[in-house]
């Protein structure tokens, strides 16, 4: 199983809705780097923003395994891309690095990804993997993607409709619809 590279919007909008549990019980191994670490703990906390906190604990319990892509001229090479933040780039380069999927929902980070021949995913296929490992049921997915919706996740329209559907279902083609990479978020890193 290839491990989940997390950035921070799938991070800071599954605590949002109250499922950052869901990250920590998700079977494959779990990375991101220091500036992502930064962003939705450091950074949160100083805006006093309540999912800071519990994200803290889940970096402090060792959910996550926080490292640096060693391909630092890969990471320079991807940090040259007009409206890619930095650490996207880390992400990215790392995701490279240990052959993972970067969980990204940024649209310059996608297209980048998919340019470099990156695995990505977002967090819709966090939502629905949750779901599959009966880490949540289908109605706590659904009722999550309208909280993060409401605390200012973005998706298109025809996305929601999509992931509404899929969570309907019994989620037999989940590998399919989201290893082809139909569902994504709108959303930019904040």
């Amino acid at each position: 199983m290839k491990p989940l590279v997390f950035n921070s919007t799938p991070l800071i909008y599954l605590s949002k809705a109250g499922l950052s549990g869901i990250i920590e019980g998700l079977s494959a191994e779990k990375l991101t780097c220091p500036l992502v670490k930064a962003e939705v703990v450091d950074k949160g906390k100083l805006k006093g923003v309540p999912d800071a906190i519990v994200l803290e604990k889940l970096f402090d319990n060792g959910v996550f395994k926080v490292c640096r892509p060693e391909n630092r001229v890969f990471f320079s090479c991807l940090s040259e891309t007009r409206g890619l933040h930095v650490a996207d780039a880390e992400v990215l380069a790392l995701a490279k690095e240990c052959d993972g999927l970067a969980v990204i929902d940024d649209g310059v980070a996608r297209k980048t990804a998919k340019v470099y021949g990156i695995g990505y995913v977002g967090t819709p296929y966090v939502l629905l993997r949750a779901v599959f490992e009966g880490l949540v049921s289908k109605e706590e997915a659904k009722q999550a993607v309208n909280d993060m919706v409401s605390s200012g996740w973005r998706c298109s329209i025809e996305t929601y409709a999509k992931i509404m559907e899929l969570l309907d279902r019994q989620i037999l083609f989940f590998n399919i619809q989201f290893r082809n990479k139909h569902l994504y978020s709108d959303s930019k890193d904040e």
